[in-house]
């Protein structure tokens, strides 16, 4: 069985809530678990991608959303990169 790594965000909360980052999570803090773990699939423009290690190159500030909520963002499918 092929376990994927956990996620890391390669953004910490102080970055993902200041400066211009901080719009970004207001926004994604306002919509629903649905749409966030929707816009995070394989495949979608904006896609959950990995690094082999787990680090996330793309998905950072929907993810931190999402761990607020208490999701477990580990059981996503992700695009890891080659």
């Amino acid at each position: 069985m092929n376990v994927s790594p956990p996620l890391r965000r390669i953004h910490s909360d102080q970055t993902l809530e200041a400066g211009a980052g901080r719009f970004a999570l207001e926004y994604w803090r306002k919509q629903s678990t649905e749409d966030i773990v929707e816009s995070l699939q394989p495949g979608s423009i904006e896609a959950l991608k990995v690094e082999p290690d787990g680090r996330i190159m793309n998905g950072n500030v929907r993810i931190k959303a999402l761990e607020e909520r208490g999701f477990d963002v580990n059981s996503l499918p992700r695009e890891v990169l080659p």
